[in-house]
C-alpha cells in the first residue's frame, strides 16, 4: 500500500472528524463520504489509490468488521426495551424479515430472467438485512420518539444475524456437485452450521460473560481491558465455532447476545468500541466497497438490475414491514416510516463477497453487481433522506398532539417521550 493514498485516506477520517455535526445537518453521512471517496480513488475514476485491492482483501476486511458489528449490536439490543414495544420489532424480525426475502426472490425471478432461481433467492437474502448507520441522522433524531428509534436500530441490529442461517443454507444448496447437502446430509449441516454455531456462541459468551461481571463487581478489571476482553470474546467465539464445526459469525452473533444477558457494563463497552474502532473499520469496509464493488456494477448496470434496485428499496422491504404491522396499531405514516429506514449496508457487503468465496465468481459476478448497485442506491437516498423525513415525522407526530400520538403506542413512555422532545 503506497503512502499517498494512506495520507488522502488518514485526511478524509480527519477531515469528516473534524466537520461531522456539519455533515450531519447536511444530511452527509460518513458512508456516503467514504464510499464516494473510494469511487473516486478507484482505477476506474482517478488511480490514486495506486494498488488493487482484491475480493479476498475486501472479504477480510468485511468479515472482521461483521463479526464485531453483529457481535456489538447483538450485545447492545437491550431484552427488557424489546418486551416493551409490544413486539413491534419481533413482528419485524419475525415476519417482515422473511416475507422480504419471499417477495425478492419473485422480484428477482420476474425482472432478472437470466439468473436461476438459487440466484434470485441469494440476491433477495443478502439484500433483506438492514443497517441502521446509513440512517444515523435518524437515531440521533431527539424529536423522533425514542421508542420509533430504538425499534430501528434493535431491527438492524438483530436482523442480520437472523438472515445468516439462511445466507449459509442457499450457499450449500447452490455448490456444485458433492459439495452441497443431500438427502439426509441436510441434518448434518444444519446442526453443524446454525446449532453448533448457536452453542458455541451462547456458551463462550455465557462464560466470558460470567467472568467479566464477577470481575467487574470486585472492581478488578480495567474500563479499557473490559472492551478488549468483549472484542477478544467476538473473535474467539468465531473461531471457537470454526474448531466445532459451526458457523463463526452465527456464533458472534449469539455470543454478543448471551454477553449483553449477564454483562451490562461490558454490553456498555461493546457500544462504545462500535461507536468508535467499529465505526472507523466500517468506513474502510465502505471505502473498499467504492473502490472495487461499486465501479464494476455501475460499468455492468443494466435496466433490469436497476429495476431490482428500486423494487428492492421502494416496494419490497416496505411492503414486507407494512403487511408485519397489520394490526399493531400503528398507522400507515408510522409503518412506511419504519419500512423505509431498512438501508443496505456492511452486511449486505459481506454476504455477497461470501457467495463470491464459496460459489466462484461467475456464478456471483451478477450478484455483485446487482447488490452493489442497490448498496450504492441505498447510501446516497437513504442517507439524504434519513434528517429530513425524521424531522417531518417527529413535526407530523407533534401536530396530532400527544393523546393521538399515543393512540400508536401502549406504553406511557412513548407520551413522555414525545412531550420532552417538544421542551
Amino acid at each position: 500500500m503506497e503512502s499517498p493514498a494512506l495520507l488522502v485516506i488518514a485526511i478524509a477520517v480527519i477531515g469528516y472528524g473534524l466537520y461531522s455535526r456539519v455533515f450531519a445537518r447536511w444530511s452527509l453521512t460518513a458512508p456516503m463520504i467514504f464510499t464516494a471517496l473510494g469511487l473516486v480513488m478507484s482505477g476506474a475514476v482517478s488511480g490514486l489509490l495506486g494498488f488493487e485491492i482484491t475480493s479476498h482483501q475486501i472479504k477480510l476486511l468485511a468479515e472482521i468488521t461483521l463479526i464485531l458489528v453483529l457481535f456489538s449490536d447483538a450485545a447492545g439490543v437491550d431484552i427488557r426495551l424489546l418486551r416493551a414495544d409490544e413486539s413491534i420489532p419481533a413482528r419485524m424480525l419475525i415476519l417482515g424479515l422473511p416475507l422480504a426475502m419471499v417477495l425478492g426472490t419473485i422480484t428477482a425471478w420476474i425482472l432478472l430472467p437470466d439468473l436461476g432461481l438459487l440466484q434470485c433467492a441469494l440476491l433477495a437474502v443478502v439484500l433483506a438485512p438492514t443497517d441502521a448507520a446509513l440512517s444515523r441522522s435518524v437515531i440521533v433524531n431527539e424529536t423522533v420518539p425514542l421508542r420509533i428509534r430504538q425499534t430501528i436500530n434493535a431491527e438492524s441490529g438483530l436482523n442480520d444475524g437472523l438472515a445468516l442461517p439462511a445466507v449459509f443454507i442457499l450457499i450449500a444448496l447452490a455448490s456444485p456437485g458433492d459439495q452441497g447437502p443431500e438427502g439426509i446430509a441436510w441434518a448434518g449441516f444444519i446442526a453443524q452450521q446454525i446449532v453448533l454455531g448457536t452453542a458455541a456462541g451462547v456458551i463462550f459468551g455465557w462464560l466470558v460473560g460470567q467472568a467479566l461481571e464477577r470481575s467487574d463487581r470486585k472492581k478488578a478489571i480495567s474500563p479499557e481491558f473490559e472492551r478488549i476482553s468483549a472484542v477478544a470474546l467476538a473473535i474467539g467465539a468465531y473461531v471457537a465455532a470454526l474448531v466445532v464445526g459451526g458457523n463463526g459469525f452465527i456464533a458472534a452473533f449469539t455470543a454478543g447476545g448471551a454477553l449483553g444477558v449477564v454483562a451490562r457494563r461490558a454490553r456498555g463497552e461493546m457500544q462504545r468500541f462500535g461507536e468508535t474502532e467499529g465505526q472507523l473499520l466500517a468506513l474502510l469496509t465502505f471505502l473498499a466497497f467504492g473502490a472495487v464493488m461499486l465501479p464494476d456494477a455501475l460499468q455492468n448496470w443494466s435496466w433490469n438490475g436497476a429495476g431490482f434496485a428500486f423494487a428492492s428499496l421502494f416496494i419490497i422491504r416496505p411492503v414486507a414491514i407494512a403487511v408485519s404491522l397489520i394490526g399493531s396499531g400503528l398507522t400507515w405514516p408510522t409503518r412506511l416510516f419504519l419500512g423505509w429506514f431498512g438501508p443496505r449496508g456492511l452486511a449486505s457487503i459481506v454476504f455477497v463477497l461470501l457467495i463470491d468465496l464459496q460459489l466462484g465468481h461467475a456464478f456471483a459476478a451478477p450478484l455483485i453487481a446487482i447488490a452493489s448497485l442497490t448498496i450504492g442506491t441505498s447510501i446516497i437516498l437513504h442517507g439524504l433522506s434519513a434528517g429530513p423525513l425524521g424531522q417531518t415525522y417527529a413535526n407530523w407526530l407533534s401536530q396530532r398532539g400527544d393523546r393521538a400520538a399515543l393512540k400508536e403506542f401502549t406504553k406511557a413512555e412513548a407520551g413522555s417521550d414525545l412531550r420532552r422532545s417538544r421542551h
